[in-house]
């Protein structure tokens, strides 16, 4: 059933002539993380005119996070993809580098604006460099070193950054399967409601999205 939602949002006449409305969200902590996703499709005639209307739920299982549902119409952010590889599952994809940063640059505005620049152009600024180096001035600048705890797949842009601004840069520690903990996802699957006909799904403009291990849709006539 999650097939059939997929193709009939990401059909041409779906974008020119329907909608995709979000009408209610419901999750549940506990063993299996479910939350549950409840929307109605409005089909359209070509003169405009309602022609049917449906109610869809996705119900996703151990679910990690979802973000930006900030509004019930998704406009322009209609069309459903699943993805399995993405900037946003690489902390759960992948092995955590713990590393030490020994020196505090001479220019720190100049050493975060690159790497805020490396970033975005790496992640399409999915990733918030904030998560991963904080306290600059409070901690790091004080001791003179600061531990970072990343994925795998950025680990080259600190390593670029620090190496400009004569920062010693230590991988310390590399944390694999369970004992990354929580973060040991690797079936966890992104569910975007995208358009790459206005952006690429690989850059961040807000479009809605579900980070889970599974997918169930349900169709309510």
């Amino acid at each position: 059933m999650i097939n059939e939602l997929i193709e009939k949002t990401n059909k041409e006449e779906f974008y020119q002539n329907d909608n995709i409305y979000l009408i209610n969200t419901k999750s549940e902590i506990g063993e299996h993380n479910v939350a549950e996703f409840t929307f109605i499709i409005e089909e359209r005639d070509i003169y405009g005119n309602m022609a049917k209307s449906t109610l869809w739920k996705i119900i996703s299982n151990r679910t990690i996070e979802f973000k930006n549902f900030h509004n019930s119409n998704l406009l322009p952010y209609v069309k459903i993809k699943i993805i399995e590889n993405h900037p946003l599952l690489w902390n759960f994809h992948e092995d955590n580098y713990e590393c030490v940063l020994n020196g505090f640059p001479e220019k720190p505005n100049e050493f975060i604006g690159d790497l805020h620049f490396e970033f975005e152009n790496l992640t399409g600024n999915w990733l918030n460099l904030n998560e991963f180096i904080h306290n600059i001035k409070e901690y790091y600048k004080m001791n003179n070193s600061t531990t970072i705890s990343i994925p795998k797949s950025v680990k080259d842009i600190f390593e670029k950054v620090c190496l400009k601004h004569k920062v010693e840069f230590n991988i310390e520690n590399i944390k694999k399967n369970h004992k990354k903990g929580y973060t040991n996802r690797p079936n966890a699957k992104l569910l975007i409601f995208g358009n790459e006909e206005v952006c690429p799904n690989d850059y961040n403009l807000f479009q809605p999205y579900i980070i889970a291990e599974s997918f169930m849709v349900t169709k309510i006539e």
